[in-house]
C-alpha cells in the first residue's frame, strides 16, 4: 500500500501532518524523512492527523514513537488526532496509548497547543 502525506504549517511553527493510506514497512522511511525535515529548534508542535490512515505496522509505530521523543528533546509538543478504530486498537494492544496526547479533532488539539504556546511565550517574556 502507499502513504500520502500533506504537511500544513500553522502559526508559531506548529505543523499538522495529514496521513492517507498505510504506514508500514514500505512507507515508514519516506514518512520519517518528511518528519525530520520539519523538526528543528523552531518547531513548537507536530500533530499527526490520522483521519485517513487505514493501517499502521510496528515500523509505523516506531516512527511515531521516535518522532514524539525527538520533539520532547527539543521541548516541542506532539499529538495525534482522529485515530480510526483500527489504528487506536493497535496502539491499545501495544499498551503505549497513554504516552501520547490524543484528541478527537483538530479544534481540540488546537486549543491544547494554543495553551502550550501561550505558556512558552509567557516563560520567555519573564526571562
Amino acid at each position: 500500500m502507499s502513504l500520502e502525506t500533506s504537511i500544513i504549517k500553522k502559526k508559531n511553527f506548529v505543523y499538522t501532518v495529514e496521513m492517507n493510506g498505510s504506514l508500514d514497512s514500505g512507507t515508514y522511511q519516506e514518512f520519517e524523512n518528511e518528519l525530520v525535515e520539519i523538526i528543528d529548534d523552531n518547531t513548537k508542535a507536530v500533530v499527526l492527523d490520522m483521519t485517513d490512515l487505514t493501517y499502521i505496522s510496528s515500523a509505523g509505530i516506531r516512527v511515531v514513537i521516535s518522532t514524539k521523543k525527538a520533539l520532547k528533546r527539543k521541548g516541542a509538543s506532539f499529538a495525534m488526532i482522529n485515530l480510526q478504530p483500527q489504528i487506536r486498537r493497535v496502539f491499545e494492544a501495544m499498551k503505549i496509548l497513554p504516552i501520547f496526547n490524543i484528541f478527537d479533532d483538530t479544534e481540540e488539539a488546537d486549543r491544547y497547543l494554543d495553551e502550550i504556546i501561550k505558556e512558552e511565550l509567557g516563560k520567555s517574556e519573564k526571562e
